[in-house]
């Protein structure tokens, strides 16, 4: 029966959904030390992009050469983004307090904006990271740079943070598919960004396809 066959439409498709479930479930399980939290996302983005919508490599191998490539340069960043959200969380504890309603409101709404940059800025640095060579504040200040110029696909792509994260936090059961299937989502708008960005001697690898 054709349908059974490798290279039927119908098993590719059953072993995306399959490369899908298990690429969600090395995320969450390599995200369990905290600390490797966002080299963890930067090897998920890489593998979905590359091993998944690219069909480049399988996903067990690329998700840990990714990892293992990525994780000093991720840690970096991770520590100061643990450092922003303790120091968010004293803030946003400070504004609650206030017994002034429209200072804590104005208060409340400084810190919102404040945090939407520190999100804009994390969704861009972990897929520059997962494809550029450079120090961390450089990949900071890139994304910070990406996150102004390219405002509307900025908005989109932390609308899809937030809305995926807020999925997997009501239903748990999220969590061993929305990663990978979020990432696909949010690469749409990430790879239009970073294809500008990339030297016309490296359009010829992977990531430039369609």
């Amino acid at each position: 029966m054709r349908f059974m066959e490798y290279d039927s439409p119908i098993m590719c498709g059953i072993g995306k959904v399959m490369d899908i479930l298990w690429l969600s479930t090395l995320w969450f399980l390599c995200c369990l030390p905290v600390v490797t939290i966002d080299a963890s996302t930067t090897a998920l983005y890489y593998t979905s992009v590359k091993a998944i919508r690219r069909n480049r490599g399988y996903v067990t191998k690329t998700f840990f050469h990714a990892l293992r490539m990525n994780f000093f340069p991720a840690l970096g960043i991770w520590i100061l983004y643990m450092a922003g959200i303790v120091l968010f969380y004293i803030n946003f504890v400070f504004a609650a307090a206030l017994k002034d309603d429209s200072f804590r409101f104005f208060t409340a709404a400084v810190y919102g904006c404040l945090a939407f940059v520190v999100l804009s800025v994390g969704c861009y640095a972990f897929p520059v990271l997962s494809r550029c060579s450079m120090k961390c504040f450089e990949i900071l200040r890139f994304s910070a740079g990406l996150m102004v110029k390219h405002f509307p696909y900025t908005f989109l792509m932390v609308l899809t943070v937030v809305l995926c994260a807020a999925a997997m936090w009501y239903v748990p059961l999220f969590t061993f598919c929305l990663p990978v299937v979020g990432t696909l989502f949010f690469s749409v708008f990430m790879e239009k960004v970073l294809i500008r960005y990339t030297p016309e001697t490296e359009k010829c690898g992977w990531y430039a396809e369609k």
